[in-house]
Parts: structure tokens; sequence; C-alpha cells
């Protein structure tokens, strides 16, 4: 049968679930005309998290492999900002120059820089990190996680599932590090933990000893941080020589399989942590058959010689990223007319998009809380460190202020 008489539909992600298909073409005369031309799609994410644009890369590959979007093909703009509020300018105003219709797992310290530009042009962000009050306010705003005060709930629900009472906040000496603590001592009160204390280190510490310290007298059950990877790493690794009885919250995806093994594997802090996560892990695989499709997406990347998608350095924050494209695509393929216009409108208004069974259904274009209205998804996974792997803790998604009686 002549390609141009017929619609094709192709699997997606090459999963066993029959529902999931991407529309590759529909044969008409202006299908084929648009055939060669490219859908853009752009992300903001710096260089010193490769395994990300790694996971956008493999995305699009896969799906073009597939026949693309109605047969026309995915390109990625990534534009890292070099952390440099000038250059994230720059950046966003480059993706509406070159005309993306969504940007795919926005994360960037300076989003009250870039997001507005972004959302003055109609753009939607799909599976960006909220970092910023604009990450989760303004309305082209599509983050898949919950945040870091959705990350602290689920802490605690998985503390009061183990009987465990009390909690220390380690953070950065800045507002937003002073507003995490004072959101978690409410939420731990409605959980019925106390706030044991909090340690606010400056951004530009170098020697977390001091902080290490003021946890280790404080003598909580459990330590959240909401430091950086790398400051968080050092302040697990000097816990236990400085005599730390306290067990770890943390998000899943804060670590790389590089980082267990070096803070020391099974026999790490963060064996037997709690973790929180709005997809399942990646060991999670048997459960979940969109894991193995990323993990396959991943292995072609790396064949292809993108060191960045090695198995050791791939992480949750990388299959979020990888999800936010076939997001994208999906929503994509229903749409005759495919722009930054008509993927708005389709994410506020469709009654759900497909996430490839990786989360409870979605509806990104519903309100979320009052505080952070674009944050739509508070679902996730409680997640362990078990002989240095993680794994999940329970296989049912949980809506944590649902469980602590506060809505969401």
């Amino acid at each position: 049968m002549p390609r141009g008489t017929r619609c094709r539909l192709l699997p997606a992600l090459a999963l066993v679930a029959a529902t999931l298909v991407v529309l590759t073409g529909c044969g008409d005369s202006a299908a084929s005309s648009n055939a060669s031309r490219p859908i853009k799609i752009g992300s903001l994410i710096g260089i010193s998290l490769p395994d990300r644009v790694a996971a956008l890369r493999a995305a699009v590959k896969d799906i073009n492999a597939h026949g693309g979007i109605r047969g026309r093909p995915l390109q990625l703009e990534n534009c890292d900002d070099q952390n440099d509020p000038n250059q994230a300018q720059a950046c966003a105003r480059q993706l509406v120059t070159d005309g993306v219709v969504a940007t795919a797992a926005d994360i960037t310290t300076f989003s009250m820089i870039d997001a507005p530009i972004l959302d003055q042009a109609g753009i939607p962000r799909v599976g960006n990190t909220a970092l910023n009050t604009e990450d989760s306010v303004l309305p082209t705003a599509f983050p898949l996680a919950g945040g870091i005060v959705d990350l602290i709930a689920g802490g605690l629900v998985g503390m009061r599932r183990r009987g465990l009472h009390s909690i220390f906040i380690v953070t950065s000496d800045t507002p937003p590090g002073h507003l995490i603590v004072g959101l978690a001592g409410q939420l731990a009160r409605a959980a019925g933990s106390a706030l044991a204390g909090a340690a606010y280190v400056p951004v530009a510490a170098t020697d977390v000893t001091p902080y290490v310290q003021e946890a280790v007298r404080a003598k909580p059950d459990m330590i959240f941080s909401g430091l950086s990877p790398a400051l968080t790493i050092q302040f697990i690794v000097g816990s236990r020589p400085a005599g730390a009885k306290y067990g770890v919250i943390v998000p899943y995806g804060e670590f790389k399989p590089a980082d267990i093994a070096h803070m020391g594997g099974a026999g790490a802090l963060t064996e037997n942590d709690i973790e929180f996560s709005t997809l399942p892990p990646l060991s999670a695989v048997d459960q979940f058959p969109a894991i193995r499709t990323f993990v396959a997406d991943m292995d072609a990347e790396q064949a292809a010689g993108d060191a960045a998608a090695a198995p050791s350095l791939r992480t949750g924050g990388g299959m979020i990223a990888w999800l936010s494209v076939y997001v994208i695509a999906r929503v994509a393929a229903g749409l005759t007319t495919v722009d930054a216009a008509t993927m708005l409108r389709a994410l506020k208004t469709e009654p759900t998009v497909d996430t490839l069974g990786l989360t409870p259904p979605w509806t990104p274009g519903r309100t979320g809380p009052a505080a952070f209205p674009r944050v739509t998804n508070l679902y996730g996974y409680l997640v362990s460190q078990q002989n240095g792997v993680e794994v999940l803790a329970d296989p049912v998604a949980i809506n944590p202020f649902q469980i602590l009686g506060l809505g969401g």
C-alpha cells in the first residue's frame, strides 16, 4: 500500500503494551510536504549534567528511528547557560528565535531570568525542575516532579512507616534554604515528627565538617539534605567518622551509581536510606517496561560514542529528561499543526498525557496547590538503597500530602 494513502502506527519505545503507540504518518499531501521539516524541541541544561543531555538525545534518536512525529523528525537544541545570567537570557532568546515547540527537562538556577522569556513567547516547558518560583507558577511550566517540598513530605511518610520521629535539615544559607526549613517544620508537625534542628551551609563552603557536627549533636533519627549533590556527598562521607547515628533522606536521582560506590556502596551511610521519587528506580525494570526501553535507548546512545550515557552515570533525573521528550512527542503526535501554541493548548486541556506507565495518570493542565499551582503531580514512590542499589520500597505510588492530611 503506498505510504501516501494510509495512516501508519508504529510501537512507541518498543514497549510490549499495545496502547503505547506514536502516530508516525497520516499520508496526506500536507504531511508529505512537511516530512523533511524537523520539529524542534529545546532544553536548558548545563554541562554539569551531561547524563540528562544524553538522555534527551537518546529519546530523540529512538523516536526518529521509529518514524518521528507524523513522519517528521525531532531535532534537539540544548543551550548551556554556563552558570551566567546573561548567557541564560541569551539561551532563552535563542530557543524562541529557533522556533522550538517546547522545552524538555530544563534545570537552571537562572529560571527566574529565562523562564519568563519562554513564557512570554508561549513556549511550554515540560518536565522542568522547580528550582525557582517561576518554575512552579508560570502558566507555561509543566514540571513532572513535585519539587523539594514534595520530597520532604515523601521522606516524612517513609519515616512514619518506619516508626522514626525526628528529622534534621541541612541546607544552603540562602532565603530559599531558610524557607525549606520553615516548610519542613510544618510538614514534620503534620507527620507527627519533630524538627530536631537545622544547619545552614554557606553557598561558597568547601568544608562541611562544622555542619556535620551540628547534626551529630542534635541526635536526629534522619537528616534531609537540601544541598547540591556534591556537598551532600561530602556531608554523608563526613558523617560516620564524626560519630553519626542518623539515617539519610535524599531525593531518588540525587546520586549516580558511581557516587554510591564512592560513598562506600553497601557500607555507605545511604544504605537503608529513605528516598522519594517521582519515577520508579531504574532497578524496577521488571515492574515497569518503560524502564527497559530507557535502558535500551541509553545503551544505544553509549554505543554511538556518548560516554555520558554509561550505566554508572544514569540517574532518575536522566529518566525524567528522557520521559519529557516522549511526553512532548506523544502530545505532538495528536496535533494537526505542531507549534508552541498548539502544544501549550494541548498540555492545558488534555485530560491526561501518557507517561508510559511510570506515574499515575497525569493531567498537566490542572491547578496544583496554591503556593505552587503548576506542580500538578505530587505522586511518587518510596525507594531505599539496599546492598548499594536503589530499589522500590513500595510498588504503589503515593501522594504524601494526602497521607499527611494536607490536601494535594
